[in-house]
């Protein structure tokens, strides 16, 4: 338990360093409000260019372990993810979720040669493609970013690094969404578990805000 207590403190005064400005390490795009809008209006975060880099250039930055996921819902097209449990970038671990650009028809031959099935808890069905497959899917085009950090964000971390958001819409008393269309970013806050940082091309970013409007503000 102390060794874990000792852990936990030094990576908050890590991420207090960063929150203040000082360098942590040199590297530049290794933190969530690192993002860039290029004159072609596509954004980069992480070291990763939406719309532009593929799977293998971001395992370049995010390393090798991920794992790739195709799922399935009553309500939502078929979508391949890769999902890396756990990244250190700058002194701070989090979660990644690429979505990668993948046309219908080529998921749907995916799925029939998945080698396996689950069914979970939301109702959604998620496939793991074969070996071969993996291989070659790392060359696909990265649409979006979803990242979860593990250490918790606030209101004056977020203002500082982030800035005001255009636009909140509350989920309930302790979830609440800030917008950031200019920058692509949706962030979900939650005031008791982790927060939600969810990256698009901001030309793209209705694609964010209309499902939250439909669902929270009618």
């Amino acid at each position: 338990m102390l060794k874990r207590r000792i852990v936990w403190l030094g990576l908050v005064a890590i991420f207090i360093q960063a929150c203040n400005g000082e360098h942590v390490q040199p590297e530049e795009d290794i933190y969530p409000w690192q993002i860039t809008v290029q004159t072609d209006g596509k954004i980069r975060v992480f070291g990763i260019t939406l719309n532009q880099s593929t799977l293998h250039d971001a395992m370049a930055v995010l390393g090798s372990n991920y794992e790739l996921g195709l799922f399935e819902s009553d309500d939502q097209p078929l979508a391949l993810e890769a999902y890396f449990s756990e990244v250190t970038l700058g002194g701070i671990s989090g979660k990644f979720i690429l979505t990668l650009k993948v046309s219908q028809p080529e998921l749907t031959a995916l799925r029939d040669q998945a080698v396996k099935r689950k069914m979970l808890e939301s109702g959604a069905r998620r496939y793991t493609v074969t070996h071969a497959d993996k291989m070659r899917l790392v060359q696909k085009t990265i649409t979006s970013l979803a990242y979860i950090p593990y250490i918790n964000l606030d209101e004056e971390v977020i203002k500082q690094r982030f800035g005001e958001p255009a636009e909140r819409i509350t989920v309930d008393q302790e979830r609440q969404h800030l917008l950031f269309p200019a920058k692509g970013l949706d962030l979900l806050l939650d005031q008791e578990g982790k927060e939600l940082l969810q990256y698009v091309a901001p030309v793209e970013f209705d694609k964010l805000r209309r499902p939250l409007l439909e669902k929270y503000t009618q």
